[in-house]
């Protein structure tokens, strides 16, 4: 006889993904355990086995993430290529969804960010080791194109790459407010012109 339930084969990678869009598009304190319990398919003695809570659920989900998500656009736009448009490219790319996925406009640690105050302790410390990975990131890809003799910053690459980094965040919320594709990308490129200071 077979066994009847949701969780009988559980695959955990798809469970976090739906979870991560259920988070994504209504935020923390705003998703019910119910509504969980049909995102990851799960339930709610097998939510609690493999996630204990719904914060545990969440910290999970923000550490796949990560490792998922930020990773990949990192190692695309910001591993090879030309260092100015892999960088113009990283800013964009986060912004170009369909109506039905705009929630997805702004960064998930942005997204996070606003809502650390309900969350556990070990979420402020994984967007903080986030932001700081894209910083290095951006910093890299400033040295090799500053290297190359492409940009000319007027600051050092390191407080280049914290100046873009901090506009990278507060890009994520424009996108989200004002998701006009062509006035964030006149803003991205008026930004970067005005931090690294392209050679032509």
């Amino acid at each position: 006889m077979s066994l009847m339930g949701r969780h009988t084969s559980f695959n955990k990678d798809k469970a976090l993904d739906n979870a991560l869009a259920l988070f994504w598009s209504r935020g923390f304190s705003a998703s019910s355990l119910r509504q969980l319990e049909e995102a990851t398919d799960l339930h709610p003695g097998s939510l609690y086995h493999h996630f204990k809570n719904k914060e545990g659920l969440y910290l999970h989900v923000l550490k796949y993430y990560i490792e998922h998500y930020l990773q990949f656009r990192i190692q695309k736009y910001l591993s090879s290529g030309p260092p100015l448009e892999g960088l113009r490219r990283f800013l964009t790319a986060g912004y170009r969804h369909p109506r039905n996925m705009q929630y997805q406009n702004c960064c998930f640690l942005a997204c996070t960010s606003t809502e650390l105050h309900l969350l556990p302790d070990q979420a402020a410390e994984l967007v903080r080791q986030a932001v700081n990975t894209i910083q290095q990131a951006l910093t890299a890809q400033i040295l090799k194109g500053t290297e190359k003799n492409l940009i000319a910053p007027c600051l050092s690459s390191s407080d280049a790459a914290r100046e873009l980094t901090s506009f990278f965040l507060g890009l994520q919320l424009m996108a989200r407010i004002s998701p006009n594709q062509h006035q964030l990308d006149l803003l991205v490129k008026h930004s970067l012109e005005h931090i690294l200071n392209p050679k032509t």
